[in-house]
């Protein structure tokens, strides 16, 4: 059963009423972000989020609800965090030497054989009476969507892009939003509190402010 519409426009107004004017998201939400189509899905996202927390918020959240509230923000922040993460890496400097060190790694590539030498290769190469497979190394371009999120942060960080506390916040962060499932979230022994869905709000906009600042970004 739906909120009286009464009911329903406090709330409304409670909410809305603490969203950022426009203005802000012109002159401060990641405006070095070019991509309009990017940049506007990244401000509904952070619209959501805040609309969810002052939801939770005018309910004086706790126990259970608490724990909605907070998991909530960390999910959605660094879903934020991430897509700007990629875009700087794999648009702005995807020409760098670290980014393409990211983009081709090294990977072993298996050497085929002729069949009647293979019998014979085996023995020879017979280890612990484990299969020896013989490969050489070679650079291999890898799915920027396959390369660890901790190694992208970390190339932001070797590109003076950010700080060192950024960089491990937004690593400790995603560990935090990778426990979906309730088994690895126990097995991690992880809290969620308020202090962790505060630093995930923090981190979106603190992630703006520096960016903004080490690419020359005048606001």
């Amino acid at each position: 059963m739906p909120f009286s519409i009464k009911l329903s426009d406090e709330v409304k107004n409670y909410i809305y009423g603490h969203l950022p004017e426009k203005q802000w998201y012109d002159e401060k939400y990641y405006p070095f972000i070019k991509d309009t189509k990017l940049r506007d899905r990244l401000i509904i996202e952070f619209k959501n989020g805040r609309i969810i927390y002052k939801l939770f918020e005018g309910l004086q959240a706790s126990d259970e609800l608490l724990l909605a509230q907070i998991k909530t923000q960390v999910i959605m922040y660094v879903s934020i965090q991430e897509a700007v993460i990629s875009h700087i890496l794999f648009e702005l400097y995807k020409e760098s030497e670290i980014v393409l060190s990211l983009l081709f790694q090294d990977r072993p590539v298996e050497i085929s054989i002729p069949k009647n030498k293979v019998k014979k290769l085996q023995e020879l190469l017979s280890h612990d009476g484990k299969i020896v497979i013989p490969y050489y190394i070679k650079k291999k371009k890898v799915d920027k969507t396959k390369i660890r999120y901790d190694q992208k942060v970390n190339a932001c960080y070797e590109l003076n892009l950010i700080k060192e506390n950024l960089r491990d916040d937004l690593i400790r962060l995603y560990e935090y939003r990778n426990t979906i499932h309730l088994e690895a979230e126990m097995k991690k022994n992880l809290e969620y509190d308020l202090v962790m869905g505060e630093l995930a709000y923090k981190r979106v906009i603190g992630l703006s402010i520096e960016l903004s600042e080490t690419l020359n970004i005048v606001k």
